[in-house]
């Protein structure tokens, strides 16, 4: 049985992904027309990463729910569900971090970070965390350390779907024994890269789903009372601590998803909610996808005379969302259903 969509969800991708866009905006303003470099830009915009997890988390739960018992089918489960995530995400990254290194080898002056090495653009083709040429633990195109989690996440909840125990408390388990680790063993850049509070935003996920597939429906006015919560954990506590971070932005983030599922039946009675769910389909390329257009925009904008940051920022989040839209219709679409027709030609049962 397909999984249900949630249009708040879905648009709620799209916010989050629009956070992420504003705060890279105000980075390469601060960068290529301020010139106050790097340092200086809107952290805020970074939330939009913890909402991520969160949905991740949540629609992972969700579209498991109801899958076939049986040792045999339990694996077949999980080899099904990995090669879905591996074939929804993995390509159109692909296709970006490729791109990102051809332009960065033709026409270095676009990119803050002009460097390529054969091996850290292997590491990042395969999801695997290292050192990059200008020192951080990045892959080729910055925005994919996003990615190494969600396939860490996969490939736990794919072990859970496997061994047919609960996922939920298996992952907060191994994410557990993961934090730990990093602790004891700083050196390590693998540990150290996903030995984050980041890790639990997934089992925050999580746990919406199973609050909502397992007790009763909740008034989709507590969704306006979880609003009021998420905002003050999101804007009015600890707001740049990142130590005391989950007990603020993760949980934030957490009540932000919980906002999205329980109005739900408001929001599905929008007159624009379906075209607000294709921005949400569009979101991961527009994610993906901005980290071209928002440069290439900004140095436009700057030849053309621009400087105000208000008159900016409005320009490229409209340019990046049409980059996005027509990446999903031309590029990614049509990619993920071609793969889908020529990896799932005979499926048993769908995830």
């Amino acid at each position: 049985m397909p999984a249900k969509q949630f249009i708040g969800v879905q648009i709620l991708r799209f916010i989050a992904a629009m956070l992420v866009v504003v705060m890279h905006t105000t980075e390469a303003i601060s960068v290529r027309i301020t010139g106050e470099g790097p340092d200086h830009y809107w952290t805020g915009g970074a939330i939009g990463v913890d909402i991520f997890f969160v949905i991740s988390g949540f629609v992972m739960a969700m579209s498991t729910a109801r899958l076939p018992s049986g040792n045999q089918t339990q694996f077949q489960a999980a080899w099904i569900f990995l090669k879905r995530r591996l074939l929804r995400v993995a390509p159109l990254y692909w296709f970006y971090t490729l791109l990102k290194a051809a332009l960065v080898l033709i026409l270095p002056s676009l990119a803050l970070r002009s460097s390529i090495d054969t091996g850290h653009l292997f590491a990042s083709l395969f999801f695997i965390p290292a050192i990059s040429p200008w020192g951080l633990v990045q892959p080729t195109l910055p925005v994919g350390w996003t990615l190494n989690f969600e396939m860490l996440f996969y490939l736990v909840f794919a072990i859970g779907i496997a061994w047919g125990v609960a996922r939920i408390k298996f992952c907060f388990f191994v994410f557990l024994l993961v934090f730990v680790a990093a602790q004891l063993f700083p050196e390590s850049v693998a540990l150290n890269f996903y030995g984050k509070s980041l890790l639990f935003e997934f089992i925050l996920g999580m746990g919406i789903a199973h609050v909502y597939l397992n007790y009763p429906p909740v008034s989709p006015k507590m969704g306006l009372l979880a609003a009021i919560v998420g905002t003050t954990l999101i804007l009015g506590i600890n707001w740049g601590d990142r130590i005391l971070g989950f007990s603020t932005w993760e949980a934030g983030a957490g009540f932000t998803v919980l906002v999205a599922v329980w109005l739900e039946p408001w929001i599905a009675r929008l007159r624009l909610a379906s075209r607000l769910s294709f921005l949400g389909d569009s979101s991961y390329s527009i994610y993906l996808s901005h980290t071209f257009a928002v440069p290439f925009g900004v140095l436009m904008l700057k030849k053309l005379g621009f400087q105000e940051s208000l008159l900016i920022i409005p320009i490229i989040c409209l340019l990046v969302i049409a980059c996005g839209c027509i990446s999903y219709l031309l590029i990614e679409s049509p990619m993920t259903n071609f793969l889908k027709r020529a990896f799932f030609k005979r499926p048993s049962f769908s995830l």
